[in-house]
């Protein structure tokens, strides 16, 4: 046998209580070591280069050949020693057609806040909006069902602008989805983010009714969230959203609600945030994200106030485990979701299904790669419309090409969760949807090795806790 070294890029080993737990980054699978095993990594991990003979005169007399083999062959498999450094990589596959799942439809350019950090380059005021009317949503969905294919569930999400100032299109094409996906012998589900200021108890009980999911973007207490998200005219909004979300979590009863949290400069305080709408607010899972910002933007985070950011996440993702391990939910929707890709092994090519299971639509009928370039001058927002049909050749040229991950993606241990990040994020930053967000990456890095870390914690203390916590959140998705 020619010489062996670890590749601890590959894996994080976490112990708890006696026992020990390996958790395979590429494939982000989890695999519990017998006594031989945590001896065999324990001498990997402390010799550069090992030897037949070297697990022979430590072994001998204490594990079988067999034991020792199989170990050895186990670890060999799945890259966690090699002859030299070893990387996984998943080669391109060409995706001439993915059946959608997921469409969105920009229903209008308007919104009535005029938010410091929002990336659309298109947004106006109510008042001179361009508008989605219910010919181009009916496309929109007779679309969807088209191209669902095999697929029996599919999801109508509406977006703005601010949705809502569009409740009378909402009514009208939600009757109409419901009724040609009857027909097609297909399930619709039907979900917004809004901004909660025209929330109302009609429009809560007919979004009640039809059981649609609901996010509300909103930014923490009244002095945060009225820093970057006021009126067109410049005023604070939090005691008009505060009001109408104390509404809606009382009436509201089909799902668990949402928040979701845009972290611009000068507003990071992620523990009290989460506290002020978890705890006092009652939201159901509060989920954060950076502000979209390019280089030169006021309200993107210093590197300082990102390393702040991912380091109160890491105190908030300990509270997680604790209860976790506990049989208790936490609310904190980064970890949950880390958590639940972790548990699904979830193995990503793509950052996210933008131009594959999801597809969006702009008040023109124009189809996007995804919402945020929707109104967009970028060639990603024109992957044909919703009359002549999707530019497949156009679309599976870009998927394809999403598949060739950055050469510094490729020795990543975050790869398997990352794959490169969010394209609108690229695009807004360097112009290039394919190149790694490199300003996030080694907080990426530091948040995914964590939350293995935390995933092997709870697998070892409570390993039912996931299937009754996915079961919970699946209520609201």
């Amino acid at each position: 046998m020619t010489t062996l070294q670890v590749q601890a890029h590959n894996y994080r080993s976490i112990r708890s209580g006696g026992r020990h737990v390996l958790l395979h980054v590429p494939t982000t699978s989890i695999f519990e070591l017998d006594p031989a095993a945590t001896d065999l990594l324990g001498l990997f991990e402390s010799t550069p280069a090992v030897a037949a003979d070297d697990i022979q005169a430590r072994f001998d007399g204490r594990y079988s050949p067999g034991e020792l083999c199989d170990s050895l062959s186990d670890f060999i498999e799945l890259g966690i020693v090699a002859p030299q450094p070893k990387h996984y990589e998943i080669p391109p596959r060409l995706v001439e057609r993915s059946p959608l799942k997921t469409l969105v439809l920009t229903l209008t350019t308007g919104c009535n806040l005029g938010c410091s950090y929002c990336y659309r380059e298109d947004l106006t005021s109510p008042k001179n909006s361009s508008v989605m009317d219910y010919q181009t949503g009916t496309r929109s969905i007779d679309l969807l069902l088209a191209e669902a294919s095999e697929n029996e569930r599919v999801a109508v999400v509406f977006f703005g602008g601010e949705p809502l100032t569009r409740i009378a299109v909402i009514r009208d094409l939600v009757e109409y989805a419901e009724q040609k996906a009857a027909a097609a012998g297909k399930d619709v589900e039907f979900s917004l983010t809004t901004n909660a200021t025209l929330l109302t108890d009609d429009v809560i009980d007919f979004l009640d009714a039809h059981r649609f999911g609901i996010t509300v973007s909103i930014d923490g207490g009244e002095a945060q969230h009225d820093r970057h998200r006021r009126t067109i005219a410049g005023g604070g909004t939090y005691k008009t959203v505060a009001m109408r979300v104390q509404r809606l979590l009382e009436r509201y009863k089909s799902r668990p609600v949402g928040a979701r949290v845009t972290l611009a400069s000068g507003n990071i305080d992620v523990a009290g945030i989460y506290r002020h709408l978890h705890d006092e607010l009652g939201f159901f899972e509060v989920g954060f994200a950076p502000a979209t910002a390019g280089p030169d933007s006021p309200v993107g985070l210093s590197p300082q106030e990102l390393d702040e950011v991912f380091a109160a996440m890491q105190t908030l993702g300990r509270e997680y485990v604790g209860e976790a391990k506990r049989g208790r939910r936490h609310g904190f929707g980064n970890m949950h979701q880390l958590m639940t890709d972790l548990w699904m092994g979830t193995r990503k090519v793509l950052p996210c299904g933008a131009g594959v299971g999801l597809l969006a639509v702009g008040t023109t009928g124009k189809i996007s790669l995804c919402h945020r370039f929707t109104g967009s001058d970028s060639d990603l927002a024109g992957f044909g419309d919703v009359t002549s049909g999707i530019a497949r050749e156009s679309l599976s040229g870009f998927v394809s090409a999403a598949q060739n991950p950055h050469a510094a993606c490729r020795t990543c241990p975050a790869r398997s969760l990352c794959a490169g990040g969010c394209y609108h994020e690229s695009y807004s930053r360097y112009g290039d949807p394919f190149l790694p967000t490199f300003e996030y990456c080694d907080q990426i890095r530091a948040w995914i090795a964590f939350g293995l870390e935390a995933f092997g914690e709870i697998a070892i203390a409570n390993p039912a806790y996931f299937n009754a916590s996915n079961g919970q959140r699946s209520a609201r998705q």
